[in-house]
């Protein structure tokens, strides 16, 4: 009985897997239910045992790839909470750059019209952590005004991401940091309302 459920449980990850290389290379769309079923080396009847439909399996690798990412980025945000905001700023890009992969899909997803409205709890989450990325950098602040620093770095790590160009993408993180802090530090002085 305990092999037959390992046994389940492997058959569910190698199509989980396997969907999530057909949509990065293929796209959703392009990504047939056959397509998974072969990559993932099992019968496409099989797949129906633990996904009723494609947009399920879906649902599922974009909660995978977000959990991956999110784990990866929140472990760099900790390492480096004490560090200046350039070597903060780096460390983040290099793990981007280390991650692309998951960062395109969650991109590419919340890019598809059909996909966006599926991909809105896993973009909630990731814009959320953003919040939790940028605290250690500028403790104290309201959440509202971390969320608009996380969303303009998300923007740039958005166009990093595509582009790949690490040294713009630091450039661009370390103005909206000197903006932010300048901000933060007029806020604290009175100067801003």
């Amino acid at each position: 009985m305990f092999g037959v459920s390992v046994l389940a449980k492997n058959k569910k990850c190698e199509i989980v897997q396997a969907a999530y290389e057909l949509f990065l290379e293929n796209g959703y769309d392009n990504s047939s239910v056959k397509m998974i079923a072969e990559r993932a080396g099992v019968a496409q009847g099989l797949m129906y045992n633990f996904f009723e439909s494609k947009e399920i399996l879906f649902d599922e690798v974009l909660s995978m790839a977000h959990d991956m990412f999110r784990v990866k980025m929140m472990a760099i945000a900790e390492e480096h909470k004490d560090s200046p905001p350039e070597e903060y700023i780096e460390r983040y890009a290099d793990a981007i750059l280390e991650n692309r992969e998951e960062a395109i899909f969650l991109l590419s997803s919340s890019l598809t019209p059909r996909l966006r409205e599926r991909a809105k709890p896993i973009l909630k989450a990731y814009s959320d952590g953003m919040i939790g990325m940028m605290e250690p950098l500028f403790p104290g602040l309201p959440d509202e005004l971390l969320y608009d620093i996380g969303s303009l770095l998300l923007a740039v790590s958005d166009s990093f991401i595509v582009d790949g160009d690490r040294e713009r993408a630091v450039r661009a993180g370390l103005f909206v940091i000197e903006i932010f802090s300048k901000y933060t530090a007029d806020l604290k002085k009175g100067e801003l309302r």
